[in-house]
């Protein structure tokens, strides 16, 4: 299971597809996202483009930390 606010786990968590094409040097994988309705959203963006479009879509889980109480 991804961790819930990488780029995986919350487009598995909103219906995104994930689809993953060989490169051509063959080491690695280029990836396309699609949304719920099939359209493409992305594609070879990499991960802080990734990790952007999840944040400005609301896609990532706000934080359930309690902050620290000063004295």
């Amino acid at each position: 299971m991804p961790d819930p606010n990488s780029p995986n786990g919350c487009y598995q968590r909103h219906g995104y597809t994930v689809e993953r094409t060989l490169r051509k040097s063959g080491v690695g994988h280029h990836r396309a996202i699609y949304d719920q309705n099939g359209q493409q959203v992305l594609n070879r963006a990499g991960y802080k483009a990734e990790i952007q479009f999840c944040a400005e879509r609301g896609l990532m889980l706000e934080d359930d930390q309690v902050p620290l109480q000063t004295a």
